[in-house]
């Protein structure tokens, strides 16, 4: 009988030591633990030199994914969320965060990998479902007919026993990392003897299989993410939902710290905080696209005197000083000899910035700095 998997890489594998390989399509098809007993291959049981299941386990241990695929992921996303009228915020794992543990694998717990970016993640119904089930614990204090009202607008009915007659308000994105998550090889230790896998079924005069602590604890090596940070992304269905946005990302953030997202959160696992560093990168990078496009309606004129007015107000906000034949005084002196074909309007604004200089410079009285502004007049 042959190997049930790839014959020439049924040898043994300590890393996968392809970076921008895709660890999960490794991970889910590659199992190489097989052995053959007589006719049929199994996992051998593990023992002091090897397990089978920890071993490989262990060669998607450490950093996944690529550096510039999830960079540019993020930055697409962005962009179509932002378009929709959407946002995003990042949170970060507190502890360790693992899903996906129900998918078939042969080291018995199974792991959820985004199909082309080779990183966990957690899929856009499950961020909703997590709203969802934050809001129904009615933390907020609602009345019963306010909940099935948020319920219904949210999310399309007021119960998950109904047929949806109508979408949710909301469009809850895949939460993907942003930078290369940090995985490893984690242990539960079980101790229930027979209970797990045979449950009441088994002879209950049996002693192993009653569910009882005195078992000996069985190692299960299970995949689970580190440590990571996500970005989540939600985006109005229509315009009008728009103002209830805030109150989503409330709960969310709620919910991820209080619920957990993800398996095994009963024992700590896949809990997470908002990233406040995202908020202010956010920023930067508004404040950069609106400086950018301001600058572009402007003439080359008015960008070199804008350019000096914001080094100016640098200076003052510093505290720093400046004197006649100083970096800043220079560049003004450039820029007026430079204005001999400017229009009236850029003269007239760059005198106003060349008066500020003087005066901060304290050169008012100065003979030079007062010819200096008069060739702006």
């Amino acid at each position: 009988m042959t190997a049930p998997l790839y014959h020439s890489d049924h040898s043994p594998v300590k890393k996968l030591d392809y970076p921008h390989a895709h660890a999960g399509l490794w991970f889910d098809r590659f199992f190489n633990g097989f052995r053959q007993t007589g006719s049929d291959w199994i996992i051998p049981k593990p023992d002091d030199n090897q397990d089978a299941k920890r071993d490989w386990i262990k060669t998607v241990a450490g950093p996944v994914g690529s550096s510039e695929q999830l960079q540019t992921y993020a930055e697409r996303k962005d962009c179509l969320v932002k378009h929709l009228g959407g946002r995003s915020q990042r949170y970060t794992t507190d502890w360790h965060f693992v899903t996906g543990m129900g998918n078939p694998h042969p080291v018995e717990n199974g792991f959820s990998w985004h199909p082309t970016l080779g990183v966990p993640y957690l899929a856009g119904s499950a961020v909703k479902g997590l709203v969802r089930a934050w809001v129904e614990s009615n933390e907020d204090g609602l009345s019963i007919a306010q909940q099935k009202a948020r319920l219904k607008s949210w999310f399309g009915t007021a119960s998950k026993d109904e047929v949806a007659e109508q979408a949710g308000g909301f469009m809850f994105f895949d939460a993907i990392p942003d930078q290369r998550p940090h995985l490893l090889c984690d242990i539960m230790t079980p101790h229930m003897g027979d209970w797990y896998s045979d449950g009441g079924q088994g002879d209950l005069k049996n002693p192993k299989a009653i569910p009882a602590d005195w078992h000996e604890p069985l190692l299960v090596p299970f995949l689970a993410v580190k440590n990571a940070r996500l970005v989540f992304s939600i985006a109005p269905r229509q315009p009008e939902f728009a103002e209830q946005l805030a109150q989503v990302f409330t709960a969310l953030t709620s919910a991820l710290e209080w619920l957990g997202a993800g398996a095994k959160t009963a024992t700590g696992y896949g809990y997470m905080s908002l990233d406040e560093r995202f908020l202010q990168e956010q920023a930067q990078d508004a404040e950069r696209i609106a400086q950018q496009q301001r600058l572009s309606a402007m003439s080359s004129e008015q960008q070199q005197i804008d350019a000096l007015r914001q080094k100016l107000q640098q200076k003052k906000n510093s505290k720093a000083s400046e004197l006649i034949g100083g970096p800043l005084y220079t560049e003004l002196r450039q820029l007026v000899a430079q204005t001999t074909d400017w229009p009236a309007e850029a003269k007239l604004e760059l005198l106003t910035v060349a008066k500020a200089l003087v005066e901060f410079i304290g050169a008012q009285k100065n003979a030079k700095a007062k010819d200096l502004l008069k060739q702006l007049q």
